[in-house]
C-alpha cells in the first residue's frame, strides 16, 4: 500500500504540466528538424509554456489570499499563470511568425487553457487540467514521430491517470473531460494551422 502510494505520488510529479511540456519540447528541438529555428525559440517556448505556469507553486506560498485557501488557492493560481503563460506563447508565436509545427503547439496549449476554463468556470464541469496537460505532450509527440510511439504514450497515458485516481486527486469523469478538451483543441489547432 505505502509503495503504491509513493509510486502513484512520484509519477504524478513527474507528469506536472510544467515539466511534461518541457519534456516535450526538449525532446522536438533535439530530435525534430523545421520546429525551432534557434535556440532562443525553445528557450521562450520553455519560459512561457514551462516556467511561467510553474510559478503558480511558488507565488501560492506568498499570495495571502491563496495561500489561505490550501491546494484549492494553488489550483485557481494555477489557472492564472497558465492562463498567462499559454496566452503569451500564442502572441508571441503569431507575432514572431514561428514555424507552423511551433505555432501548432503553442496554439494547442492556448485553446486548451481556453476550453478548460470555460468549462470549470462557465459550465462548472471540472474538467481536469493535469489530464489536459500530459495528454498535449503524447498526442503532439504522436502527430511528430508517428504511430511508432503510440504503445509508450498509450503507457505512459494509462499511469498518469492511475496516479490521479489512486490518489483520488480526481475522478475518472474530470480525467475524461480534460483529455476530451485537449483533444479538441489540439484539432483545432491543427485545422487553423492548416489554413494559416
Amino acid at each position: 500500500m505505502f509503495c503504491k502510494e509513493r509510486i502513484a505520488k512520484a509519477i504524478r510529479a513527474l507528469s506536472v504540466p510544467p515539466v511534461m511540456v518541457s519534456v516535450l519540447i526538449l525532446i522536438l528541438a533535439f530530435s525534430k528538424d523545421g520546429i525551432f529555428r534557434n535556440t532562443v525559440e525553445i528557450v521562450i517556448t520553455i519560459v512561457l509554456l514551462g516556467f511561467v505556469p510553474i510559478l503558480a507553486y511558488g507565488l501560492q506560498m506568498i499570495l495571502p489570499g491563496f495561500k489561505e485557501q490550501g491546494r484549492e488557492g494553488q489550483r485557481k493560481l494555477a489557472f492564472i499563470t497558465n492562463l498567462v503563460g499559454y496566452s503569451g506563447a500564442f502572441l508571441w508565436a503569431l507575432i514572431a511568425d514561428v514555424e507552423i509545427a511551433l505555432l501548432l503547439i503553442c496554439s494547442t496549449y492556448f485553446f486548451s487553457v481556453v476550453l478548460l476554463t470555460i468549462c470549470n468556470k462557465g459550465l462548472h464541469y471540472r474538467a481536469s487540467g493535469h489530464a489536459s496537460s500530459f495528454t498535449g505532450p503524447l498526442v503532439l509527440l504522436i502527430y511528430f514521430f508517428g504511430w511508432k510511439v503510440i504503445i509508450p504514450c498509450l503507457v505512459i497515458a494509462a499511469l498518469i491517470i492511475w496516479s490521479s485516481i489512486y490518489l483520488k486527486r480526481h475522478t475518472a469523469k474530470e480525467i475524461v473531460g480534460g483529455i476530451v478538451v485537449c483533444l479538441l483543441s489540439f484539432t483545432l489547432s491543427l485545422v487553423i494551422t492548416t489554413f494559416v
